[in-house]
């Protein structure tokens, strides 16, 4: 009778999705799916005006207090079109992690969009960003400006001369018609030691040097920055850890970007 009734137990436990089987596992039967693709979807339902207003952020990892208090600082600021969370969601590549994130990002007034950063390839992490949010070299167009997404985690690829995949970046950055302007995003900046050095050169020759290139975004250095390291045109803007309180607001504005530190 004994066995029967913990038998009972286990299966009524199990079927409440109460047990997880192993930190690694890739998902479970509630982990949203193509997070990205949906969320550009209802940013493309809400054009409104001719300013890009939008937050860059990132570095959420283990820091769940101070996310929670920046979803809340965002959706004080008025007529914020979207939010990049520009990697480093999770510290171990772990779905739960991601899970938690986004149930603290899904609060937001607006639609928010995902890039991978070096720390959620670990473990399972890479498949798991994937199922959850998509591929990891993506792009959209947003009124007139091409906002152009990749994995720029060189490290964990060994620098092996495929990340970032400059082939498919030149193709995005090429002439298009109906895109005035682009915007590069990618977790590690190229003058990181994290970033191939053998591709530092021919991604600073792409974003340089062509006024239609407004800026390359990114994280992963835990501080805030602006920085012009191959010219002084095009800005290398570095958006702070999520712990340390603080994220971009970024303005685009008949072809001209401005930006701000929002502190919280």
């Amino acid at each position: 009778m004994k066995t029967y009734i913990y038998l009972l137990l286990l299966l009524t436990i199990l079927a409440c999705g109460k047990v997880e089987f192993s930190p690694n596992q890739k998902f479970d039967s509630n982990t949203p799916t193509d997070l990205n693709k949906k969320n550009i979807a209802k940013l493309y339902a809400k054009q409104n005006d001719d300013t890009i207003r939008f937050v860059l952020t990132g570095d959420t990892q283990r820091a769940y207090s101070a996310s929670r208090d920046m979803v809340k600082a965002i959706n004080s600021i008025q007529g914020v079109d979207f939010v990049l969370l520009n990697g480093d969601i999770s510290d171990f590549g772990l779905y739960q992690e991601m899970e938690w994130i986004n149930d603290l990002y899904s609060k937001l007034n607006m639609p928010y969009i995902g890039v991978l950063g070096n720390h959620d390839i670990l473990a399972n992490g890479k498949d798991i960003f994937k199922r959850m949010y998509g591929e990891e070299n993506f792009s959209f167009i947003y009124q007139g400006v091409k906002f152009v997404c990749f994995d720029s985690n060189s490290r964990e690829y060994n620098y092996d001369g495929t990340i970032p995949n400059m082939n498919w970046l030149n193709t995005q950055m090429a002439a298009e018609i109906g895109v005035d302007n682009y915007v590069a995003v990618s977790h590690v900046p190229s003058f990181s030691d994290d970033f191939d050095p053998d591709l530092e050169k021919p991604y600073a020759s792409l974003l340089t040097g062509n006024s239609k290139y407004l800026a390359s975004l990114h994280a992963h250095i835990n501080q805030t920055a602006v920085l012009y390291p191959y010219d002084n045109k095009t800005p290398f803007i570095v958006t702070n850890t999520a712990a340390k309180r603080e994220f971009f607001l970024i303005e685009i504005i008949d072809g001209k970007l401005l930006h701000k530190v929002i502190k919280f």
